[in-house]
């Protein structure tokens, strides 16, 4: 279920460019507007600059740049919505963000910009459900340097009790069955010790008890 965004416009505040690759071209969107790159550029972008993009191994593989990293927004939102699914695509993104999704290529890079908006937008609402331990989380993730730390930790506050950790809601998970409860089963006394008897001999040793 999509959560309610708050109104946002075509320019974000964020300072980082958004960067989209797919077979038909390569877009990049920043405060001054949205224009096609070539992958040269698409690459020095991204290596000098932090970019916002929806799946970096995916859009790193079409540019032929293994090494590509930036603001992954799948990993912003297994970040605000732990355990929760959704479609890693433009309108996956958009469903989950409450905005439109984009209707042609040329059209996905501004619209991440617009979807991290929404997005962080979860976390000045008073309905966001991981707000506990997500302080705490985010603290650890900035000193692992994780790449969204830094926009995240200025928008939490810091809590005034301790917290419980983020996923420590979330119900326990097995990939086995548990197993079953031990069977009672009841043995008749002489019917043991007949069985018992035949499986001794008429020599065995008879001790008492």
């Amino acid at each position: 279920m999509p959560f309610r965004s708050r109104d946002i416009g075509c320019v974000t505040a964020l300072p980082y460019p958004a960067l989209h690759a797919s077979h038909s071209g390569i877009w990049i969107a920043d405060a001054n507007g949205t224009r096609p790159i070539g992958r040269g550029e698409a690459i020095r972008i991204a290596a000098d600059t932090p970019v916002i993009l929806l799946n970096a191994a995916l859009i790193g593989q079409r540019l032929g740049y293994a090494d590509l990293s930036g603001l992954d927004l799948l990993e912003l939102f297994a970040f605000l919505c732990p355990a929760r699914f959704m479609v890693p695509t433009p309108r996956g993104l958009a469903r989950v963000a409450g905005i439109d999704a984009p209707e042609e290529d040329s059209a996905i890079a501004p619209f991440l910009r617009d979807a991290t908006d929404a997005l962080l937008a979860m976390i000045e609402g008073n309905d966001w459900p991981e707000r506990e331990g997500a302080w705490t989380a985010a603290q650890s993730l900035f000193r692992l340097r994780w790449t969204w730390a830094p926009l995240l930790v200025d928008r939490l506050p810091k809590p005034s009790v301790a917290e419980r950790w983020l996923y420590t809601k979330l119900p326990e998970w097995s990939e086995g069955a548990p197993r079953p409860a031990p069977r009672t089963v009841s043995l008749d006394a002489d019917r043991t010790q007949e069985r018992l008897a035949a499986l001794t001999g008429s020599t065995a040793e008879q001790r008492p008890g």
